[in-house]
């Protein structure tokens, strides 16, 4: 039972959210385009169930999804730094995932 981390990224489908800045001219509003995005914590079959319970749910139409996993020395994407914070994210997530342990996939957001 290996645990991985994938990272879920969705199309907008539409959903914009209102955002207010202020400028020299004064207050403006304007719209930003949500994309949604998800991170999912489990084992191979429990992040599938998890994602099909998640596209259902929502309906959305999943766009990406990348490994979140540390990159090994030598790797085109090797970040030291950026690995340290993958490192860290992904012991708060195994912790969280024990102490649950109801088997189910540990989703967050993004």
């Amino acid at each position: 039972m290996e645990l991985i981390c994938e990272s879920f990224y969705f199309y907008n489908n539409g959903v914009f959210k209102t955002i207010e800045n202020l400028s020299p001219e004064g207050w403006f509003t304007d719209i930003k385009k949500v994309e949604p995005s998800i991170r999912i914590f489990g084992t191979r079959d429990q992040i599938d169930e998890a994602l099909d319970a998640y596209i259902k749910m929502t309906g959305m139409n999943l766009d990406e999804v990348y490994d979140f996993k540390v990159e090994k020395k030598g790797s085109y994407f090797y970040d030291e730094k950026a690995n340290e914070i993958i490192e860290n994210k992904l012991a708060i997530y195994k912790e969280r995932y024990d102490k649950m342990n109801n088997n189910k996939a540990l989703i967050t957001t993004i």
